[in-house]
């Protein structure tokens, strides 16, 4: 926590100490989102159908989250190239009957670093993010990128790491009480990583890295990733990437795809896939191996003409087999397969989108669908209206009921820098039977709040 208000004092300083650079070079944006969300507790009636047992839902219950973002950027700051840049987000529960998954972490700095760039180089300090092939990974630390041509950049990046899903340390209390058997050492996060562009339509992206207990005394993770794209003629594009745990010495999520241009907004891709999931070496989860899969899709786009088109998938999953017994896995099957279709129409300033979802197999049979119609003005307003249904069986499962679903959302500009959106759902559980026909019906609905101040950004970082 320490660490984190020292980051945030730092940037906050510069505002609160300096009157004029407000004005001419502080941008301020903040974002308030409210929603309210009802959900009906299941809990086991073990004497229920005569003493068989069954699940019957609760009375409904409510939980009322807020959260507050603030962004910060700054520059001009007697130094070109020096940027201060910060994203906070306060959370709070608005008499909620339950609570929130994080409410009562009332804050978190999701960034916080002061940076230097120039025409070849980069160097970052702070609490920073980084997406990659390997996933999401927070640290705080430093950064530094060469680029040498425009064509090839090298990165390095290290520093304290942060826990998987969270900004907390590894070793804070929030996540051991979660997880005792970890070790009560915090991380630190190494890596580096490169990116280059050998022609004009093909890119590759390599990215190693580490992490180890903060005294060395042991190895947390060290994975690896390569991201590669070729572009051939003007039709055919090849896709392909894969990431490894090399501390476990095997292969993990690994992806190659095809994709033909037929005409200029139409196009076929086909895809080969595999899933592994990577665990670090520090939680006991590992033990359990989770099961891998792999499969085929193919996914096809057609515009019908400019104002209308239509797409469809379709996805084959095989799950490997199960290397160790389970009584809840009993019975299970081993592949899946999925069907997506949807539509997208535009007549003027209203729009149509339709979608149709089907999965048969492993996790249980779902289907559904969704439509949704949308009304827009020049300025910014929009208005939509949408309705969804679905049915679950087996896992997370509406029994031989159907769930409905109706809607609408709005959004309207109040003024230049400021703006005003909400969105409302009702859903409603239908032909409920058996013992396990829960009930599923619920209300949904958010409202979020934005504005702009301060001066207008001149730039927008490349390493962001």
């Amino acid at each position: 926590m320490r660490h984190r208000f020292l980051s945030i004092g730092l940037l906050l300083g510069l505002a609160t100490h300096t009157p004029a650079l407000f004005a001419q070079s502080l941008r301020l944006h903040g974002t308030t989102t409210t929603q309210y969300v009802q959900l009906r507790p299941i809990q086991y009636d073990s004497l229920a159908d005569s003493g068989a047992g069954a699940y019957r839902s609760l009375p409904v219950t409510y939980a009322a989250p807020l959260t507050q973002d603030l962004e910060l950027s700054a520059w001009g700051l007697g130094v070109p190239g020096l940027r201060a840049y910060a994203l906070v987000r306060g959370r709070a529960a608005l008499g909620s009957a339950l609570i929130w998954p994080r409410s009562d972490t009332h804050f978190d700095a999701l960034y916080a670093y002061l940076e230097l760039e120039r025409p070849n180089y980069l160097l970052r300090g702070g609490r920073q993010q980084r997406a990659s092939g390997l996933g999401w990974y927070a640290f705080d630390g430093l950064t530094a990128a060469w680029r040498p041509k425009a064509a090839l950049r090298v990165e390095v990046y290290g520093g304290r790491g942060l826990a998987r899903a969270s900004l907390d340390a590894a070793n804070s209390p929030a996540i051991t009480s979660l997880d005792p058997l970890r070790p009560d050492q915090g991380t630190i996060l190494l890596g580096a990583s490169v990116w280059a562009a050998p022609s004009t339509r093909s890119t590759v992206t390599a990215i190693y890295q580490r992490e180890v207990l903060a005294d060395r005394s042991g190895l947390v993770s060290e994975r690896a990733a390569l991201d590669a794209r070729l572009g051939i003629g003007s039709r055919l594009v090849l896709s392909g990437s894969a990431d490894a745990d090399v501390a476990r010495q095997q292969w993990g999520k690994a992806r190659i795809s095809a994709t033909v241009l037929v005409t200029r907004r139409s196009s076929i891709e086909v895809e080969a896939f595999q899933y592994r999931p990577a665990l670090d070496l520090s939680t006991i989860w590992g033990v359990f191996m989770p099961e891998s899969h792999y499969g085929l899709a193919t996914t096809a786009t057609v515009a019908a003409t400019r104002d209308l088109s239509f797409s469809g998938t379709f996805t084959y999953r095989r799950w490997q087999p199960l290397s160790s017994g389970s009584p809840w896995l009993d019975g299970v099957g081993d592949d899946q397969k999925e069907l997506t279709a949807g539509a997208h129409l535009r007549q003027g300033s209203y729009t149509f989108d339709g979608s149709y979802h089907l999965q048969l197999g492993f996790g249980g049979d779902q289907s559904g669908g969704d439509l949704r119609a949308a009304y827009a003005l020049e300025g910014g307003w929009r208005a939509g209206i949408q309705a969804t249904a679905f049915q679950q069986t087996e896992m997370f499962r509406v029994a031989n009921g159907t769930v409905y679903g109706v809607g609408a959302d709005f959004r309207t500009p109040l003024g230049r820098r400021l703006g005003l959106s909400a969105e409302v759902v009702r859903y409603f559980h239908r032909r409920l039977t058996g013992s396990t026909g829960v009930d599923w019906n619920q209300t949904r609905a958010s409202v979020t709040f934005d504005w702009t101040m301060g001066a207008d950004a001149d730039r927008v970082g490349s390493y962001r």
